[in-house]
């Protein structure tokens, strides 16, 4: 079969394409740049973005599968410019599905994420909660979403959203990276007690699932909520880590009540300044609230089943990261 994969160079890409080459797939990519991209096999890169339409047109040519990961992820520090977001994740979306229209493509799997859902919630949210994003970033992807339904109802391809919570392993250097590396450093100091939980997944659980539902009548028209199917406490994931770097653990944490006195300060301080800063209560909101999901619709339609966690896999992030710096 063929495919294309956007944002072919980013963290979930390259690990998706490494194995559409194991699969057999002749493979398109599009990326921003291609001079530092490193490809190898039956792989062929477009350079472009997501607006050049000319490119756009002949990466789609001949291609049976679109898998679409390109989006402006949500930042701290640009939470309010709200037309970036909609600009790249809707629009953007959008003149792909365009280019897809007079295309091969029989399926368009949109890689979307459980922000467009909620920020927290006090039990583990399904694909039936009415979604109710409250950023930017959230209502950008929720829209990017609808998009792809209506294109595929009125243009009869195959749509398929798969809601992403926090992705990590080896290669990305987001929130678990800076998590091991402040640990590493002594840096990391505990807010509250850190029994609060939450749904990560595994990258190559990312890359089970959309392989899994390739081709899949059942999956059309579909969202499915993707997760390692176990939730993960702060203090267990700490635990994991310390463990992992073979560092002792700290017995300090700072109280909540002292938390949020200083989280209220750069509360302050961002309003003073106009940006938000590095700590606040934002921040300290996604420390501390909890915001489950659970991947069982996935798991009863297609029969997938996660193959990785936090625990079977800490040791080859660590040993990622401890060649990184």
């Amino acid at each position: 079969m063929s495919a294309l994969v956007t944002g072919a160079s980013g963290f979930i890409g390259k690990h998706l394409i490494r194995r559409l080459e194991e699969y057999g797939f002749k493979v398109n990519t599009l990326v921003r740049n291609s001079r530092n991209y490193n490809i190898s096999g039956n792989v062929n890169i477009f350079e472009g973005d997501i607006f050049d339409t000319e490119v756009l047109g002949k990466a789609v040519e001949n291609v049976e599968i679109a898998f679409h990961l390109v989006a402006k992820t949500h930042d701290f520090s640009d939470i309010d410019n709200a037309k970036d977001y909609y600009k790249i994740n809707v629009e953007g979306t959008r003149n792909l599905l365009d280019a897809c229209i007079n295309s091969n493509v029989k399926h368009f799997v949109y890689f979307g994420s459980v922000k467009a859902m909620a920020e927290e919630s006090m039990h583990a949210l399904d694909e039936t909660h009415d979604p109710n994003p409250t950023t930017p970033y959230g209502e950008s992807k929720l829209v990017a979403e609808e998009l792809v339904f209506e294109y595929g109802n009125k243009y009869g391809f195959k749509t398929t959203v798969l809601r992403l919570p926090l992705v990590y392993g080896p290669g990305n250097k987001g929130n678990v990276y800076k998590m091991i590396e402040a640990i590493d450093n002594r840096r990391f100091v505990m807010m509250g007690k850190g029994l609060n939980k939450r749904s990560m997944v595994y990258v190559q659980n990312v890359v089970d699932a959309a392989l899994s539902i390739v081709d899949q009548e059942v999956a059309d028209k579909k969202v499915y909520l993707v997760t390692d199917s176990a939730d993960y406490s702060v203090k267990e994931l700490y635990r994991l880590i310390v463990k992992g770097l073979n560092k002792k653990p700290l017995p300090l944490y700072v109280p909540m009540g002292i938390a949020k006195m200083i989280a209220m300060v750069g509360d302050i301080g961002g309003k003073m300044m106009g940006k938000p800063l590095l700590f606040n209560s934002d921040v300290l909101g996604k420390l501390t609230d909890s915001l489950t999901f659970s991947s069982q619709r996935i798991q009863e339609d297609i029969g997938f089943r996660p193959k990785y966690n936090f625990y079977n896999t800490i040791d080859e992030t660590i040993g990622w990261y401890k060649g990184e710096v």
